[in-house]
């Protein structure tokens, strides 16, 4: 894994958390206090089946992925991407962790992806 985080000067967040090697469902710690997130990409070009971008927001421990609910879960569909902007943006209280997985989009689900997937956050703290 290659979790990079930056600090940026954009009107949709000023951090910027990117997975470049997301190729297991280890979770990424991104931030250990409150926020508020801005937009939401992801890359599954290589994939050969969906995959899902799972966010734990406002919980103050690392989840344990497949069975800790996770707070918003985006479908990166295969051999492409997906973006979502928040412009108001969604406050998060203390914590902020990904996972990427294959398989079920739901609560379960923690089977690493077959492909490397990216992914952005761009959030504030």
């Amino acid at each position: 894994m290659a979790l990079l985080k930056t600090d940026a000067s954009n009107p949709l967040g000023t951090k910027i958390a990117t997975e470049s090697d997301g190729k297991s469902s280890t979770v990424n710690h991104i931030d250990d206090s409150a926020g508020t997130i801005y937009q939401v990409e992801a890359k599954n070009l290589n994939g050969t089946s969906d995959v899902y971008l799972k966010l734990y927001a406002g919980i103050g421990q690392a989840p344990t992925v497949g069975s800790t609910a996770p707070t918003y879960i985006y479908r990166v569909p295969s051999g492409s991407s997906m973006s979502v902007s928040y412009p108001a943006g969604i406050a998060y209280a203390t914590g902020l962790f990904a996972a990427v997985v294959e398989a079920s989009g739901g609560t379960e689900g923690s089977d690493d992806p077959s492909a490397t997937v990216k992914y952005s956050i761009r959030y504030t703290t």
